[in-house]
């Protein structure tokens, strides 16, 4: 697919390059760029391993981080080592990239920690992929693909300059990379513990968006990242049931359709007056309550993808002493 390659996204050297006039340069220059942009922090090891050069080159990298203000270090969660995660944070570095408001910049928790280190060890070991590291480089790739802004996932915050919220695209800020032809989601699982597997609820939120690639002639592939071998399991078990064409454009009528997206658009532009239709906002709401329930006890799969994998990051595997 052309289209979707017609203007394609900076490269990793054209980004490295901008931090020429901070007095970076070479490979970490490099790595500044694809850290900045794919996850803001890493561990020395990530950097030792990738560069294949010492822990005391590697430690020597970071400290000049440090004496210039750019870096923090944060302790590596349940992990009983002196391993530390440096946290990359100086607004002149994200601003010479262009992502000055980038949320990597921002502190943490230890999972959004964890999920990022794992987002950039599968980039580390997948350079060649044409990945899209930014919110709006995302969001144009699938329009030139054509589809919808209301497919795509998304989430409203409350606006600091204004009475009407920001609407954020991929709230989540996974790894996406796109051909046209194939585009690839990777999730990062850092060991949250709960009802279902994690990954089951991010699949849900771009259930939409794979049944429209798919409609749109572009392969869907998943990867799922994370620190364990059972956790790997886990996942695989649970996309292995999302391979196949999707349930929910077999299963819903067109007055369901109608429905689902008129709800989609009213909590994005928060203008409720269109569900009056269905009774209101809060039969509208029912109503999507009782589709949603008769597809789960269908079995219904999340959504149409084609390929998946599984990536175990040995390197930050938790310390089962310290859980």
């Amino acid at each position: 697919m052309t289209a979707a390659s017609a203007s394609p996204p900076a490269t990793l050297a054209e980004r490295a390059a901008t931090l020429c006039g901070l007095g970076w340069t070479g490979l970490q220059a490099e790595w500044l760029a694809l850290v900045c942009f794919h996850s803001g922090a890493f561990t020395r090891g990530q950097y030792a391993a990738h560069y294949q050069v010492s822990p005391s080159a590697s430690g020597r990298f970071v400290r000049s981080l440090f004496d210039t203000g750019m870096a923090r270090d944060i302790p590596m969660p349940d992990r009983r080592t002196p391993e530390q995660i440096c946290h990359v944070h100086s607004r002149a570095l994200y601003r010479t990239l262009g992502i000055e408001n980038n949320r990597h910049r921002r502190r943490a928790s230890p999972d959004l920690l964890l999920r990022r280190l794992l987002s950039l060890d599968y980039i580390l070991e997948h350079r060649d992929l044409p990945w899209l590291p930014t919110e709006p480089e995302k969001v144009a790739y699938f329009q030139r693909l054509g589809i919808s802004l209301d497919t795509l996932p998304q989430r409203l915050y409350p606006s600091r300059s204004g009475p009407r919220p920001t609407r954020r695209f991929f709230p989540v800020k996974l790894p996406i990379a796109g051909t046209g032809d194939l585009t690839t989601f990777v999730y990062a699982d850092p060991g949250s513990r709960g009802v279902e597997p994690p990954i089951r609820h991010w699949a849900r939120t771009h259930e939409h968006l794979w049944a429209a690639l798919h409609a749109a002639g572009s392969a869907v592939r998943i990867v799922a990242v994370t620190r364990t071998q059972a956790a790997a399991d886990a996942s695989a078990a649970a996309i292995d049931a999302w391979r196949g064409e999707p349930a929910h454009a077999a299963s819903l009528s067109p007055e369901e359709d109608e429905l689902l997206l008129a709800l989609r658009r009213a909590r994005t532009t928060l203008d409720f007056a269109p569900l009056n239709r269905w009774g209101g906002s809060v039969a509208a709401a029912q109503a999507e309550r009782a589709i949603s329930e008769r597809l789960s006890a269908c079995s219904a799969p999340a959504g149409y993808i084609d390929s998946y994998a599984v990536h175990v990051a040995d390197r930050l595997a938790p310390d089962p002493l310290a859980l």
